[in-house]
């Protein structure tokens, strides 16, 4: 829990999912489908952050409206860099649980000192180490109490 946020980016494979503010909607949820995620960072050519795109922002787009919005363009819906919620990679894990939560948000990116995006951390990723650290220490002790434990 107390790892830097910068070692989970060390360790896995760090594929961003972009999209550009001119994709339609339909084009952005056609992504989050594909790859079985609930956002997309939105990137302009020279691949600066915009912005990100949520399903959440979808869900509000239609609540507003009985009209059809898949047309729309991602810009129209967005989070836009403004008011985007980042990080860099030096704060814990348990730092960026406990931001997340009071801030209602599920993806946040992380981005470098030098302003370049590092990639994007969800509540599900967070959720992943958590489990992952509570296996090795249920592995650890159990090894310990059973001796297998190297003295």
């Amino acid at each position: 829990m107390n790892r830097k946020l910068k070692t989970l980016f060390e360790e896995r494979d760090n594929v961003i999912h972009s999209v550009s503010g001119n994709h339609s909607i339909k084009e952005a949820v056609d992504l989050m489908n594909k790859y079985h995620i609930g956002a997309l960072i939105v990137l302009d050519e020279g691949k600066n952050i915009e912005g990100i795109v949520t399903e959440r922002d979808v869900m509000k787009k239609l609540a507003e409206t009985d009209e059809l919005v898949g047309h729309l363009k991602v810009k129209e819906i967005m989070t836009p860099k403004e008011k985007l919620i980042i990080t860099d990679g030096e704060c814990t894990i348990e730092e960026m649980m406990i931001s997340m939560t009071e801030k209602k948000i599920r993806h946040m990116p992380i981005v470098g000192k030098d302003g370049k995006l590092w990639g994007m951390i969800s509540m599900r990723d967070i959720i992943r180490i958590l489990l992952a650290d509570a296996k090795a220490k249920v592995n650890h002790l159990n090894n310990y109490i059973t001796g297998k434990y190297p003295a």
